[in-house]
């Protein structure tokens, strides 16, 4: 399975719209995506630091995992694509420039666009 960018962005998204701490984003809970790709990015996302999440797979089930917040590196990386402007105009660049996008490339970019908005 392929990483998805936008689907990142929006589990963050639906992570920090999350009402209190005790709350939890389901694998259901991403319209447009299935459960079993949902929880395949928030798996990563928990290896990779972004989210904190509970995956479990058994030997007959598809992985499912649920996410219950997002790390201080999750903020910060949420903070930097959050608005659409951004998100759209780092994808754009990142296409342009020919460069596939990765976190590091996205907080390059991000900082670029953000710096180019307020300058």
């Amino acid at each position: 399975m392929k990483r998805n960018w936008d689907l990142i962005r929006k589990i963050l998204s639906s992570i920090e719209e999350l009402p209190d701490t005790r709350s939890r984003l389901d694998p259901d809970g991403i319209i447009g995506y299935s459960s079993e790709e949902v929880s395949y990015h928030m798996k990563m996302m928990d290896q990779a630091g972004l989210i904190d999440a509970k995956c479990i797979k058994g030997a007959d089930t598809a992985l499912m995992c649920v996410a219950t917040s997002l790390t201080w590196q999750g903020h910060e990386f949420l903070e930097r694509i959050k608005k659409d402007t951004v998100w759209n105009k780092v994808k754009e660049l990142s296409m342009n420039k020919g460069v596939d996008l990765s976190i590091d490339v996205i907080k390059t970019l991000s900082m670029q666009v953000i710096s180019s908005l307020i300058a």
